[in-house]
């Protein structure tokens, strides 16, 4: 059997010197192509390299499936892999194995799209494989004659890679993948880097948070609803909505080694416990010293300081920033921006902003950074890319953590400067289902993925209306290219994120203007039963030009006087243009497109510690009308309202 990467990686071997370089050189997106061949008659013709494979395969009963048309990706272990693989595990040999064990086997070496190298970028594959988990990507350089390889899941070295055959592309590995099955805090206790903040995590008992992973209550959707799906329309488009068959529970959680702990004198966990008591009664004077002696409590410092570094949703490396595709490079204008996201935390009342800037040193993503790429205000805390994190296995069976190289904390300062900015939610963050059902981060398709009332926290929606996700595309008029979809004569609540501080803040909803929208009249309160409409209804048919928004562009404005004033007209009548970092498939940016709107909801006092709910109900008598849930923004009113204006990005 031939395995050419062993040899062609000498060529690429002279571009890099460390690990963070092996993704700036991408190979050819095929070696070979094998168009006469489909997965299972490729691995035929090279039994004598993959029968133990092809063994499996057949008793899973998927072996069918790879002889006919679709597009996979196939991780192919050789022979040797799995000799490897049978003596760690002591078995003895395929016949040994049960049908749920080859079962599982099978379906971890499958993806149901066709991913070549040359697609990817550190972090993981973009969708799961057939037992909805994502395998990790990265890549590391030989010690010794620094030549590069691929990595799956960290251990799996591809030997040969990004072979074509007609049903997708097979990846040949040298070591059978195999995912964890432990619990985040069970894998987390192996890892004696951590060994402090592990300790803090069982102390304050949110290890016990981090235990979940099915949600067994959930109502599985029937089988044309995860087949076929709904079939709605928005925009211009005819698109299904498919339901998750089961609902996952899955985690993040963010940890400083202890030589960074070491780095601020906190040596053991007595002195974290002293460290998060000096940070947390400053940052919540009324709460100190009162809840010190016990740990469980939520108001406790060491349990603030623990359960802000943990997220109820799991994201790999490169999904955080929509890192993990063109919207990046083409999208963003990230000369005058840092792309970010923000992201509640696991601590009552909290949240993170997480960006990727673009000249950062060094490069990767950061926790709570403020800034622009000119102008670092707040250095913030950086993650560790997985290519830092070689030899540890960071990925477990109900989430992921990361090392940080700092220390991550919801102090005074991080509260009032770090988070005191505009604070913009992709709609698509605004539940952990969201995310953890795929719908968040799911590449271009024409389906979508559609959530279920009550099993969808943070929303409650009415039975007239169809909540889904609306899959990432570059061309979509939605920010981050992708969106939530309400249709119907719907009625929705969310629950919003929490605000830095107490203050007045502006609410805000974006979206596309199109003829196909509704209208809809929006409350908002501090319960979910009791809210107070926050003004007239809004049309979203309505477009900018409409004497009721009064949209002009800037070339028609003029000079600066001229925009400011304007803006402010609009402000007055609710309304703002869209925002200018943004422009879907690198044309026009949201700002100079009049159909792109901002919408004023309400102004409002807004505790930092207070539970805030915003809801929209369609008025039309029209079930076929929708909304777009694009972004929500909570806005200060020092930020608004500051000398120097609100900035346009």
């Amino acid at each position: 059997m031939r395995f050419p990467f062993l040899k062609k990686s000498a060529l690429a071997a002279l571009l890099v010197l460390v690990t963070a370089s092996c993704f700036e050189e991408q190979a050819p997106s095929s070696y070979y192509t094998f168009l006469d061949d489909n997965i299972a008659s490729y691995l035929e013709k090279n039994s004598e390299d993959f029968s133990t494979f092809i063994d499996i395969l057949k008793k899973a009963r998927v072996w069918g499936e790879l002889s006919t048309y679709g597009t996979y990706t196939c991780f192919a272990p050789t022979n040797d892999a799995f000799e490897e693989y049978f003596r760690e595990k002591d078995i003895v040999s395929v016949e040994s194995l049960t049908f749920e064990e080859c079962d599982t086997i099978a379906r971890t070496h499958l993806l149901d799209f066709a991913y070549y190298t040359s697609d990817l970028i550190e972090g993981a594959f973009p969708t799961p494989n057939r037992l909805d988990r994502y395998l990790a990507f990265s890549c590391d350089s030989d010690t010794v004659t620094g030549r590069i390889y691929y990595l799956v899941n960290k251990t799996s070295r591809m030997l040969e890679r990004d072979d074509t055959v007609q049903n997708g592309v097979i990846q040949i590995v040298d070591k059978v993948v195999v995912p964890s099955t432990l619990m985040l805090p069970e894998l987390m206790a192996q890892d004696t880097a951590i060994s402090i903040f592990y300790n803090a995590l069982v102390m304050t008992r949110m290890c016990d948070s981090l235990e979940y992973y099915q949600d067994l209550t959930y109502p599985t959707p029937s089988y044309d609803s995860i087949t076929t799906g709904v079939l709605y329309h928005t925009g211009d488009e005819w698109e299904y909505a498919i339901f998750p068959e089961k609902r996952y529970y899955k985690y993040t959680v963010f940890a400083e080694p202890n030589s960074v702990f070491r780095k601020h004198g906190i040596n053991s966990l007595s002195d974290l416990i002293a460290h998060a008591k000096q940070v947390y009664d400053e940052s919540y004077p009324n709460d100190a010293g009162l809840y010190d002696n016990d740990p469980t409590n939520r108001r406790n410092p060491l349990n603030r300081f623990v359960s802000y570094h943990l997220l109820e949703f799991y994201e790999t490396y490169d999904q955080w920033n929509v890192t993990n595709d063109d919207l990046v490079n083409t999208n963003f204008l990230r000369e005058e921006w840092d792309l970010e996201d923000f992201f509640e935390t696991m601590m009552p009342h909290s949240f993170i902003r997480v960006s990727t800037p673009n000249n950062a040193s060094p490069n990767g993503i950061y926790i709570n950074r403020k800034g622009t790429p000119k102008h670092n205000i707040c250095r913030g805390v950086r993650m560790y890319a997985p290519s830092e994190m070689q030899g540890i296995n960071q990925d477990a069976l109900n989430g992921m953590y990361y090392y940080i190289d700092d220390l991550l904390e919801y102090s005074y300062e991080t509260r009032n400067v770090a988070l005191m900015t505009r604070i913009r939610y992709d709609c698509t963050t605004l539940s952990p289902d969201f995310v953890n059902s795929g719908g968040r981060n799911r590449p271009g398709t024409t389906s979508c993925t559609g959530m279920l009332n009550g099993y969808t926290k943070n929303w409650k929606f009415s039975p007239e209306t169809l909540l889904s996700i609306r899959n990432r595309h570059q061309w979509f008029w939605s920010y981050e290219g992708d969106e939530v979809i309400l249709q119907g004569i719907y009625d929705a609540t969310v629950k919003l994120p929490p605000v830095p501080y107490d203050g007045t803040y502006e609410v805000r909803i974006g979206y596309p203007v199109m003829a196909s929208r509704g209208v809809i009249q929006s409350y908002f309160g501090s319960s979910p039963d009791h809210m107070d409409p926050t003004d007239i209804p809004t049309d979203l048919r309505v477009s900018g030009p409409d004497p009721k928004i009064g949209w002009k562009s800037d070339g028609e404005l003029g000079d600066a006087f001229n925009i400011r004033m304007h803006d402010k007209a609009m402000r007055n009548r609710g309304y703002m243009k869209g925002p200018a970092s943004y422009r879907p498939s690198g044309g026009e940016v949201f700002r100079d497109l009049s159909s792109m709107l901002r919408r004023i909801l309400t102004t409002q006092y807004m505790s930092a510690e207070g539970d805030y709910y915003l809801r929209v109900r369609q008025l039309l008598d029209n079930n076929m009308a929708e909304m777009v849930y694009d972004y929500i923004e909570l806005v200060p009113k020092d930020i608004y309202m500051s000398d120097e204006g609100e900035d346009k990005w």
